[in-house]
């Protein structure tokens, strides 16, 4: 986790705070998520999950996640919605091949890189995502209302970055998965709306969002989507836990990781517990020294329509 710091434009007027955590779920011996957030050379918050069933995938997670930094100066290049799209598996494999090599050289199975990876940043006015497998986002309307995208794949195999390295394991993954055409589900939710659109699986997933108007941003592991009572074992809602966890009381300092540890605590008294790790980070803008906690979605690269 990185510091957060305020970054304050020419005038005083608006400011954009970020910062980014990740922490341990509670049925794994070690935390397969990694986090990180900065500034230079554009504020940026990168998350990757590493798979439960790859070795050392904690590792391949970091290495993912460094490498991911280091690609920011080209993704500011990228100038529209279709330079997005296009590169996006472009610099999905530049980034990849740059980490096998790393893995390599440390004398790691190439496995180690079977990892989610989620790259956010911010050009000033807009927030650009790209999705390289499953995960959570999260915004509050400026009404006060909550919506959540979630990115999900068929018998739960998220489609890996590692899989481009290897033709055999990128065939194996296809008969895995069924059907490669609707393989990628991607789930709407507001609190007043639902809505489910089904990709083919190297769909690029790639997301914007317009700061003037949603003012916070969050991108998270799929581990937010773990949370389970350990009296019955039913699963909690992904729109309940945004709720609670986009409710910023404080934005100075570390202000993902004091609400998260807040709200992990609350949820073990109440006895709802994380099962898989979880990987948060957050983009507020502020207006005039206040910060706006509302946001809604509005994807510039859509995914689906968006429900009224």
């Amino acid at each position: 986790m990185l510091t957060t710091k305020n970054n304050t434009d020419t005038d005083g007027m608006d400011s954009l705070l970020l910062d980014a955590y990740y922490t341990i779920g509670r049925l794994h011996l070690f935390c397969q998520d990694y986090a990180i957030s900065g500034w230079e050379p554009v504020p940026h918050l990168i998350l990757a999950d590493g798979c439960s069933a790859a070795p050392d995938s904690d590792l391949g997670a970091r290495l993912l996640t460094l490498n991911a930094r280091r690609l920011l100066p080209r993704l500011a290049r990228l100038t529209d919605d279709r330079d997005h799209l296009a590169w996006h598996w472009p610099l999905g494999q530049r980034l990849i091949r740059r980490a096998a090599r790393q893995a390599r050289d440390l004398g790691l199975d190439p496995a180690v890189l079977d990892a989610t990876l989620l790259i956010a940043w911010c050009d000033g006015t807009t927030v650009y995502v790209h999705l390289y497998g499953d995960g959570c986002l999260a915004v509050r309307r400026a009404d006060g209302g909550i919506a959540t995208i979630r990115v999900e794949y068929a018998e739960n195999a998220p489609y890996y970055l590692s899989y481009l390295l290897d033709p055999e394991r990128w065939a194996l993954y296809q008969e895995a998965i069924g059907e490669p055409e609707t393989a990628q589900s991607i789930y709407y939710q507001s609190d007043v709306a639902e809505s489910k659109r089904q990709e083919r699986f190297d769909a690029p997933t790639v997301f914007s969002f317009d700061l003037a108007t949603f003012p916070v941003v969050a991108v998270a592991t799929d581990g937010l989507d773990s949370f389970v009572s350990a009296e019955t074992g039913a699963r909690l809602d992904l729109q309940p836990v945004a709720h609670t966890m986009l409710d910023f009381h404080r934005l100075d300092g570390a202000f993902v990781q004091r609400r998260l540890r807040e709200a992990l605590a609350d949820c073990a008294q109440r006895q709802v517990i994380n099962v898989d790790d979880i990987g948060m980070g957050a983009f507020v803008r502020r207006l005039d020294g206040w910060a706006v906690q509302a946001l809604p979605m509005n994807s510039k690269v859509p995914v689906w329509e968006m429900p009224p």
